[in-house]
């Protein structure tokens, strides 16, 4: 085997979660030539990495019979791989892989009995035998971005904690933390190590999070950076406090001290790999990996009470800066 397709496209955390098995792999077989197929979002964090030839890109939206996707099997079909590994199952990926003619193919299947990252690297075993997976995860940046990350902080007090306050407004519940508790361990962090808050979140949160901005001495992120710059940024920082998602996986993956905290979503899976403490709410309902919390249903609440039962305070006790 000489060239092998990985195809991933989303979401953020998933991608990240994907590095180990493209590093194990290039590890034990250093002759492969590996392609990544992601979306265009998340491309900017895996074109620097060497263990990857070529990054190609698709709209994960995309409709299996268009013009659009006709090319895009088109300029995978010129590539001519020995194989694909499919951490994407849908059909249509799986159509994808049909039109550009790729016949050997490994299907990713979830597990809830292993870590996402183990149980994408543990796909890869059966065309990879001899690879050994990497107890870690490690996240290559452009260097221009991690830069302007660096002259962004530099004249910032130390030390930097992020606070990843996104995702409010998501579909799936259970994994976003209330807002006054958030603004209660900001105060309690400042108060006990008087450094930087930064605050981070996506554009769509900008509006709701905007009372965090009275955390003492804090800097808004939320909704202003690109992925990647804000991927930079949290590289930076001293401390990353986040529920599960996309941002609490990079800053793992960058060798940044993690807290994540988990209500729905099981630790067990999807928690801070290798580094990091999750903070793990105690609900006897926890985890039930539900999109929609079964006590919300009917009420206007947007927080579920597995989140609000974890206190600022036992947070802060794991805290050690």
């Amino acid at each position: 085997m000489k060239k092998v397709l990985i195809i991933r496209a989303g979401a953020i955390g998933d991608v990240v979660h994907t590095t180990n098995l493209f590093r194990s792999i290039k590890q034990a077989y250093p002759e492969i030539e590996i392609h990544y197929l992601t979306s265009e979002l998340i491309k900017p964090l895996l074109i620097e990495d060497t263990d990857i030839s070529k990054v190609y890109t698709i709209n994960p939206k995309f409709k299996l019979f268009s013009n659009y996707t006709k090319e895009v099997a088109k300029t995978l079909k010129a590539e001519k791989y020995d194989a694909v590994i499919n951490l994407q199952p849908s059909l249509k990926f799986k159509g994808l892989i049909f039109l550009a003619g790729i016949k050997k193919q490994l299907v990713y299947k979830k597990s809830f009995k292993l870590h996402a990252v183990t149980n994408f690297w543990k796909t890869g075993t059966k065309f990879f035998p001899e690879m050994k997976e990497i107890k870690e995860l490690k996240l290559i940046l452009p260097k221009a971005n991690v830069e302007n990350a660096k002259n962004r902080l530099k004249d910032l007090k130390r030390p930097i904690v992020i606070i990843n306050a996104g995702g409010v407004l998501s579909n799936r519940q259970g994994r976003t933390y209330p807002i006054d508790k958030w603004l209660e361990l900001g105060n309690k962090i400042q108060e006990k190590y008087n450094g930087t808050i930064i605050l981070n979140g996506a554009k769509e949160d900008k509006d709701i999070l905007a009372e965090l901005s009275l955390i003492p001495n804090s800097v808004n992120y939320i909704g202003a950076l690109s992925l990647v710059d804000s991927c930079a940024i949290i590289g930076e920082a001293d401390l990353m406090i986040s529920g599960d998602s996309g941002p609490l996986h990079i800053a793992t993956a960058l060798g940044v001290k993690s807290i994540g905290l988990y209500g729905s979503m099981p630790a067990n899976r999807t928690g801070c790999y290798s580094s990091g403490i999750n903070v793990i709410s105690k609900k006897e309902c926890v985890p039930c990996n539900r999109r929609k919390c079964k006590y919300l249903k009917g009420t206007n609440k947007i927080y579920t009470p597995c989140m609000e039962e974890i206190t600022p305070n036992k947070i802060l006790e794991q805290i050690n800066l």
